[in-house]
Parts: C-alpha cells; sequence; structure tokens
C-alpha cells in the first residue's frame, strides 16, 4: 500500500458509519443513511451507458443491494461500541502517522472484543504510558493479532511480538500474507535484530525439521535454481557420464559464483509498507459477530458504487509453501531476504555442493561410438579400432559391388567385326562396303563398351573414396572430441575442490 493510500484509510470518515447505525438504532425512523445511499443511486444512474436493458440490470443490481445494505447495517446495530473503538484505533493510528493533531485518551472495553484492549495499549505507548495491563488483556482474547496490530503500526517490535505474530512454520502449511510481511519486514532489518533472531529461528527449525525425503526435495530445488553453462563443443555421442560431470562442474561453480557475489544494500526498504498494507485489513475485520457482515457490507458498496467487487487483503490470507518461499529468496534480488536465505540454508547449500562435487569423479571415457555407414566404430584417442575400420571397408565394397566382368562381350563384338571384314574380300564390291560399314558399327560398339566399364570402374571407386572421406573425417571428429571431453573432465576435477572450499567460505562469512 503507498504511503497516500495508508494516509486515506487514516482519515477516512468511518464515524460517519458508526453515526448512521446509531441512528438506525435509535430512531428507527431515520432516512439520513437511506437518503445518502439514494443519492449514491441517483449518481450511477446518471452515469450509466449501454442497452436500455443493460441500464436496467445495473439499476437493479444497485436497487437490490441497497436494500440489503440497509437490512446489514440494521443488523450492525448491536455492534456500535465495536464500531466506536474501530474508530478510535484509527484515530490512534493516524497520530502516529502525524494526520491528525489530537490522540484519543479514554478506550472503553467490549467484552470478548481483541481490539478494545490493544487499541488502548497502542495508545498508552504513544504517549509513553505502561501499557501492560491492557496488552496482558489483549493478548488473552488474541495474542496473535494484538502482536500483529502492535508490529503493523510500529508501536512496538519486542522478541515476544514478533513471536506471537510469526509462529511455527510447517513444510506442508503456506504461510499467510501476516507472517511473510513479517518474514520480510525482519530480514530486511525494519523490526530489529531480535525480530530477525526469531523469524531465523523459526526458518531453521523448519529447515533442520525436514524428513530425509522432504530434505532430498529441497536440496533438488537448490541444484535446480543453479544455472548451469551448456556443453558445448562436443559430438552427440560424447558419453552421457562424463558429458553430465561437466554439468554438474559447471554447476557447482556457478554456485560458487552466486556464494561469493557481494551483497548490494538498498537505501530504502518497502517492508514496511508491506506490513502497513495489511493493517487495514486487521483494523476494519471485526469481530468474529460481525466479520461477515461487514465483508458482505464492503461487497455491496462496490455495486452500488459501480465499481469491481475486490476482496479487500486480508493478513491471514495464504500465499505460499515455506520452503519454496525460501528457496525463491535464496536466489532472488532482494538482499535481505537473500542473506537471511543463505543463513538458513547454509547446511543444504554445502550438502548441494558437496554432493555436486562427488558427481564430478568420473573417468576419461576411454572410447567413444560413432555410426558410420550403419557400422558401429570405436574411436579411440589413437584413431579408431582397425577390426572396425576393417568391417567398415568391407560393407562399402558390399554397398558398392564391383562390376561383373564383361571381356568376353567386347572380344565378341571385334571377333563378329573381323569376321564381317573378311568375308568382305569373298563378296563384289556393294556387299563388300555393305559388310565393312556394319564390321565398323560393331567395333564401335565394343569401343563404347570398354570405355563404359571403365566409367562405371570409376564411379564405383569414387563412391567409395568419399565414404572413406566422410568415415575418416568423422573419425577425427569422434576422435577429437573424445580428447576435447578428457581435457575437460580432468580441468573439472581439479576445480571441483577449489570450487567446494570456496563455496564454504563464503557461505560462513
Amino acid at each position: 500500500m503507498s504511503d497516500s493510500a495508508f494516509q486515506d484509510w487514516l482519515v477516512s470518515d468511518s464515524w460517519q458509519d458508526y453515526k448512521q447505525q446509531r441512528a438506525i438504532r435509535e430512531i428507527e425512523s431515520s432516512l439520513d443513511g437511506q437518503r445518502a445511499e439514494s443519492r449514491a443511486l441517483r449518481s450511477q444512474l446518471s452515469r450509466l451507458q449501454g442497452s436500455l436493458e443493460q441500464r436496467l440490470n445495473r439499476l437493479i443490481r444497485s436497487f437490490d443491494a441497497f436494500v440489503e445494505l440497509s437490512d446489514l447495517r440494521a443488523e450492525l446495530a448491536g455492534f456500535d461500541d465495536s464500531a466506536r473503538v474501530r474508530y478510535k484505533m484509527r484515530q490512534v493510528l493516524a497520530f502516529r502517522a502525524g494526520a491528525v493533531s489530537v490522540l484519543p485518551s479514554a478506550f472503553e472495553d467490549v467484552d470478548g472484543y481483541w481490539l478494545a484492549p490493544a487499541a488502548a495499549g497502542v495508545a498508552a505507548l504513544t504517549r509513553g504510558d505502561d501499557a501492560s495491563v491492557d496488552l496482558e488483556r489483549a493478548v488473552d482474547r488474541d495474542h496473535r493479532r494484538t502482536a500483529l496490530l502492535l508490529l503493523m503500526s510500529g508501536a512496538a517490535a519486542e522478541a515476544r511480538w514478533v513471536n506471537s505474530a510469526f509462529p511455527e512454520l510447517l513444510a506442508d502449511t503456506q504461510v499467510t500474507a501476516a507472517e511473510r510481511a513479517v518474514w520480510v519486514a525482519a530480514a530486511d532489518g525494519q523490526l530489529g535484530d531480535a525480530a530477525l533472531e526469531v523469524v531465523a529461528a523459526r526458518l531453521n527449525a523448519l529447515v533442520s525439521g525436514l524428513g530425509d525425503e522432504r530434505r532430498g526435495d529441497l536440496d533438488r530445488w537448490l541444484s535446480d535454481r543453479i544455472q548451469a553453462t551448456p556443453v558445448t563443443g562436443l559430438t552427440s555421442t560424447a558419453d552421457r557420464k562424463a558429458v553430465a560431470a561437466l554439468t554438474v562442474g559447471s554447476r557447482l561453480a556457478a554456485l560458487r559464483d552466486w556464494a561469493e557475489a557481494p551483497t548490494e544494500k538498498v537505501a530504502e526498504s518497502e517492508s514496511r509498507a508491506a506490513l502497513e498494507a495489511l493493517l487495514p485489513g486487521l483494523v476494519d475485520e471485526g469481530s468474529d459477530e460481525e466479520a461477515a457482515t461487514l465483508r458482505r457490507i464492503a461487497e455491496l458498496r462496490a455495486v452500488i458504487d459501480d465499481r469491481e467487487i475486490t476482496p479487500a487483503k486480508r493478513w491471514s490470507d495464504p500465499t505460499e509453501l515455506p520452503l519454496t518461499l525460501l528457496v525463491a529468496d535464496a536466489f532472488g534480488e532482494a538482499p535481505g531476504l537473500k542473506a537471511l536465505a543463505r543463513r538458513v540454508l547454509r547446511e543444504r547449500l554445502l550438502a548441494v555442493g558437496e554432493a555436486l562435487r562427488a558427481q564430478t569423479d568420473v573417468p576419461d571415457p576411454q572410447e567413444q561410438t560413432v555410426a558410420i555407414d550403419g557400422q558401429s566404430i570405436r574411436v579411440r584417442a589413437n584413431g579408431a579400432m582397425p577390426a572396425d575400420l576393417t568391417a567398415l571397408q568391407q560393407a562399402m565394397e558390399k554397398r558398392y559391388p564391383a562390376p561383373a566382368p564383361k571381356m568376353w562381350q567386347r572380344y565378341a563384338w571385334f571377333a563378329a567385326a573381323a569376321a564381317l571384314l573378311l568375308a568382305a574380300l569373298a563378296v563384289p564390291f556393294g556387299f563388300a562396303v555393305v559388310l565393312v560399314i556394319a564390321a565398323l558399327i560393331l567395333g564401335f560398339v565394343g569401343v563404347r563398351r570398354i570405355f563404359a566399364d571403365r566409367v562405371e570402374v570409376n564411379e564405383r571407386n569414387e563412391r567409395i573414396r568419399a565414404a572413406q572421406e566422410r568415415a575418416d573425417k568423422a573419425v577425427e571428429q569422434e576422435r577429437k572430441s573424445l580428447a576435447e571431453l578428457s581435457r575437460r573432465l580432468e580441468e573439472t576435477r581439479r576445480r571441483a575442490p577449489e570450487d567446494l572450499t570456496a563455496l564454504r567460505a563464503a557461505l560462513a562469512s
């Protein structure tokens, strides 16, 4: 809540509601409240836009709300004394904030209502008087709300009140808005050293009391929040365990950098404003008997004023699980919360660091396997395994088989051509010319066959050579990847103990 909003709440005319309630009780025929609501209805009607049906529906809703509101205010007539207490409590808070110059002096008690003695106690503290009797009576009625009022108003911040406002935490129970506000304010130093120690003790008790399964979950959450540098520059066939060790080493180094990063101090914190934002809801929620009615009245007023109905922020609203908040704080940007989370999670962070260091103890892989043309080739530091290369060569030759010998076809063509030439010597000239031409054609076909066979052999040899080049390139790439992986693993194993030592030192400071 902004300062202006808080000031508006402090000086708002809530006493007018009280006077209307008393008028309803004393003079049932009084129409002061109804006239005020009627004016609101007329004002809203003048602003209504849209179709006739829409305007009519809005008017009906507003009229129904007006009627119900009148009935509810009549019901609250019996809580006139409680309304007076809330009004005076606002006056006390307004005086503390400098919004008014007069501090209420007399406070009448209301049977069973915690705010009556609590308001008297805050007023006494503001005057510098002894407030012990009033505060003890308020504590007997509701120790949690009394403690929250003292902390939110800034009237007191002793460990006793922080203990009541920030009770023991349960891992499976969400932190309330008030507990979170006290948590944040204490972490930022807004409530003093004693409050910080109380909150830290509660968080320490939560973490130390976790069972093995929940403790393991917390360690995994912490590890997952550490951003590791992606492993690049290796082939996809690199040993998975070795790559995982590199990732773990990077995460350990990042954890060290996080722990060693300086925590910047902020000049002004919003934690006090977060506490103040819950103060109106705490004061205005009313006693147990009238709380539901007061909430309904707020909703009806929103309908009459044609405003969106937004539930008031309540101090008891759940926020998030404590461990989730603690992990988020540890890796968040708020300096106070980060420092407190680091302090509480120190042992778990060290456990995470030790686990990460242990996972870097992975031996260098001796070989990697790469698939080439459907064949698995084992590659070591000195190259591929000879047996695998032989098998690959055989597979290539099988994939690109040598052409079948066709020498007899060549000889057949040349033999036929020679026979035709010999026949041409024994026939008349005209037939001889025909036979010579036929012999030349057969010879040409034989020559073409020779060249075709050579082209086929050359193409096969070229395919095998290209496949061998690809295989050699893949093997060399895999060999370099293996060498690079071994180099990085050695560096990771060397640096991991140093990172863990530095992490211990950083968390101890």
